[in-house]
């Protein structure tokens, strides 16, 4: 091979690289990066920061967006349309399908919108989203928005997680909370203390040099008791009462998302929650 040949094959090797280089970055990365965007101003800097890099970590790691907006009012919208509408406006999602979750808080409307696009309307099911809800609606009447905030974030790692294995949470396949610290060292400081007393019990028997009779009979003097007449009392029943389990709305309890078409023509799914 010439020299000018070796220049032009390692010119278009140069060129197809980069060209290559820049597709993978327009498909692995979404065009917005901020992750809390704080327009009702509820936040400090410094839960800002640690939020941004709570959501911003988990989007890349697991290539689906994940983002949280505060806003003074929907401006007339629907809390769906106004977060769908972010969501499109400012170049959330990653890849073809713009897979990607937002939580939308809404101050005048006292409303938050959960939207999906992408796979995330697969991960997010209705069973999830409302299990989301649940769990940051009471911290968002309380006024606590870093915490409700952070929940948000932790909640979506283990969803993805749990889609990841397979099985996405849903009707059939429930969430479950996990412990924190403070209960779980007292669960074990229990068990430590039921492991000792039993012991403790244990031992403390083997020091009793009397036994204790099962019956009456063993401490009555021989001839100084008479039974003349004996009768069957009733005194109590127990009765047992089985609830009996009414059969799941929505045709079964399929579970699954339900989704629209935004004014941009995207599928997705959703759901709005008050606080």
């Amino acid at each position: 091979m010439t020299r000018q040949k070796r220049k032009l094959f390692s010119g278009l090797l140069f060129v197809l690289t980069a060209w290559m280089m820049l597709c993978t970055g327009m498909t692995a990365s979404a065009a917005n990066t901020q992750k809390i965007v704080d327009m009702a101003d509820l936040l400090e800097e410094e839960e800002e920061e640690k939020l941004q890099k709570q959501l911003s970590g988990i989007a890349e790691k697991y290539q689906c967006d994940v983002a949280v907006v505060t806003t003074d009012s929907c401006g007339g919208k629907s809390p769906q349309d106004y977060t769908d509408d972010y969501y499109e406006e400012n170049g959330y999602g990653y890849g073809a399908d713009y897979d990607g979750i937002m939580l939308m808080v809404s101050m005048g409307e006292r409303k938050f919108h959960l939207a999906t696009q992408g796979k995330a309307i697969d991960i997010f099911t209705g069973y999830g989203l409302q299990k989301i809800d649940d769990l940051i609606s009471g911290k968002l009447s309380d006024g606590k928005y870093y915490a409700a905030f952070k929940k948000f974030g932790d909640l979506t790692e283990e969803f993805i997680l749990e889609a990841e294995k397979g099985t996405p949470f849903d009707v059939r396949h429930e969430y479950k909370e996990r412990m924190g610290i403070g209960p779980r060292l007292l669960i074990a400081l229990a068990a430590g203390l039921l492991v000792a007393g039993t012991v403790l019990f244990v031992l403390l028997r083997q020091l009793k040099s009397v036994g204790i009779e099962k019956t009456a009979q063993e401490y009555v003097r021989e001839g100084s008791f008479r039974v003349t007449r004996q009768r069957d009392i009733f005194l109590y029943r127990t009765v047992s009462k089985m609830k009996k389990e009414k059969p799941e709305s929505g045709g079964g309890g399929g579970g699954g998302s339900m989704t629209h078409t935004t004014s941009g023509g995207r599928n997705a799914g959703g759901h709005t929650g008050s606080f």
